[in-house]
């Protein structure tokens, strides 16, 4: 159940817009009392029932919810795709955008690679990332990922647009680890209300930050915040953040 109860937390991480250290204070527990299993790849501590029950009655976000919404984190199965199978695109020679892929796993979702390249390569490797009414970047496809309906629906406005991608690097960390996986929503591009998103400056690899609003700012002003408190965070123009898509669900580790 240690996997079900960490998805849960993150679930309810992501739904209140909360840090585990500010989720643990909102449920009177030590911030450690949730960090320490979040960051925890061996899986040496746990969540015990007292701190699920806590974590719902502070929130009134249970854990048979959560479960019953997505059928299980069992069910959430990572699909991996033959060496030799390449998905086509509409126009030879571009990149494939979201809406024309056709996964090889019917419903499934596909992971892309935060890592590859900026320049959009060869048909059927690449993706074209929508950026307002332009695109950025386009990156490898590893894997697809099969999620069940009733909870991707849950998750973002609309599964067409949906993408998993893995969490690079540890300043993120302890909410998301390295080797994590997450849901992109893609059709969230702009800042409607702080939370998490995947970023870019345009020039660098994507990257997952915490995005909030400073209120009053003229023109519009945001930080741009890492979980692990040894990153600092930056203050910027809104204008100046291009925003691919928001977190909208934890979806597990490789």
């Amino acid at each position: 159940m240690s996997d079900d109860t960490k998805a849960y937390v993150r679930h309810v991480m992501q739904v209140t817009g909360l840090s585990a250290t500010a989720l643990a204070k909102k449920a009177g527990m030590p911030s450690t009392t949730l960090t320490r299993p979040l960051n925890d790849p061996e899986h040496k501590f746990s969540l015990s029932n007292s701190t699920i029950e806590k974590i719902a009655s502070a929130t009134r976000i249970t854990l048979a919810s959560f479960l019953s919404q997505k059928g299980g984190v069992r069910e959430l199965d990572r699909v991996p795709l033959d060496e030799d199978w390449r998905p086509t695109s509409d126009s030879d020679g571009e990149g494939y955008d979201r809406d024309s892929y056709s996964p090889r796993i019917p419903g499934a979702i596909p992971e892309l690679d935060a890592r590859a390249g900026a320049g959009e390569g060869s048909v059927g490797e690449v993706m074209v990332l929508p950026v307002g009414n332009g695109t950025i970047s386009a990156h490898k496809i590893l894997d697809e990922w099969r999620i069940p309906p009733a909870y991707l629906r849950e998750a973002v406005a609309n599964p067409d647009r949906a993408i998993v991608l893995g969490i690079q690097g540890d300043s993120m960390m302890p909410n998301y680890a390295p080797g994590d996986r997450v849901i992109i929503d893609l059709t969230e591009h702009e800042l409607r209300a702080d939370g998490v998103y995947l970023i870019s400056d345009g020039y660098s690899e994507p990257q997952i930050k915490r995005l909030q609003r400073i209120m009053f700012a003229v023109p519009p002003r945001c930080k741009i915040i890492s979980d692990n408190p040894s990153y600092d965070s930056q203050e910027v123009d809104v204008d100046g953040v291009k925003i691919l898509g928001k977190v909208a669900a934890y979806v597990g580790r490789r």
